[in-house]
């Protein structure tokens, strides 16, 4: 079974995340920090990774994990409602494979995933 890690500071995406991808193994995270320590210990298949967090925003979570040599090819797609994320997403140093902007409905998000996780 594919394993997702859903990083955002907002209790009710987690769940709406959680939900829309019961059929995945999902784990969450409520911050960048948070992110990074799990990725430390586990591995996963993907990471949904919200733009707009405290301490610790997406763009500098993601720079982070794309310094670790082993998370350089980890598929990070973003959930943002950042009009600016097409952007972002653009940029070639960062590697993302997408993004869905929020607020998602559940079925976009899972054919979102679906898509990348089929490459």
């Amino acid at each position: 079974m594919k394993r997702i890690l859903v990083v955002d500071d907002d209790a009710m995406n987690l769940k709406l995340a959680g939900f829309a991808l019961k059929q995945y193994e999902v784990h969450t995270a409520d911050s960048g920090i948070e992110c990074l320590d799990f990725l430390a210990q586990e591995e996963v298949d993907l990471v949904l990774l919200d733009v707009e967090m405290p301490v610790m925003n997406g763009i500098k979570t993601l720079e982070s994990i794309r310094e670790k040599e082993n998370l350089k090819e980890l598929p990070v797609m973003f959930l943002t409602a950042d009009e600016e994320i097409e952007k972002v997403a653009r940029e070639e140093h960062l590697s993302v494979q997408g993004y869905v902007k929020k607020p998602f409905l559940p079925q976009a998000l899972l054919d979102k995933v679906k898509e990348i996780l089929a490459d």
